[in-house]
C-alpha cells in the first residue's frame, strides 16, 4: 500500500466518519477496501480482479450496478 492509497483511505474514512457512517466500502481505481470507520480498520482488501466482480460484501452488502 502506498502512502497515496492510505492518504485516499484517510480522507475516504474521514468524511465518512463525518457522516456518521460504520462500515462503508471504499473503491479506488485498481483496488477497494471495506472500512470499519469507528475503529479507522480495514475489514476487507481487494485487488483489481476482485473489484471487477462488483459485489462488495462484509458490510450490509453492496453491489455497484452499472
Amino acid at each position: 500500500m502506498t502512502p497515496e492509497v492510505m492518504k485516499k483511505l484517510d480522507k475516504a474514512v474521514y468524511g465518512a466518519h463525518k457522516k456518521g457512517a460504520r462500515k462503508s466500502p471504499v473503491p479506488l481505481s485498481d483496488s477497494a477496501f471495506i472500512v470499519n470507520v469507528r475503529n479507522r480498520t480495514v475489514v476487507t482488501a481487494m485487488d483489481g480482479e476482485s473489484v471487477r466482480e462488483r459485489v462488495f460484501t462484509n458490510i450490509v452488502s453492496t453491489v455497484i450496478a452499472e
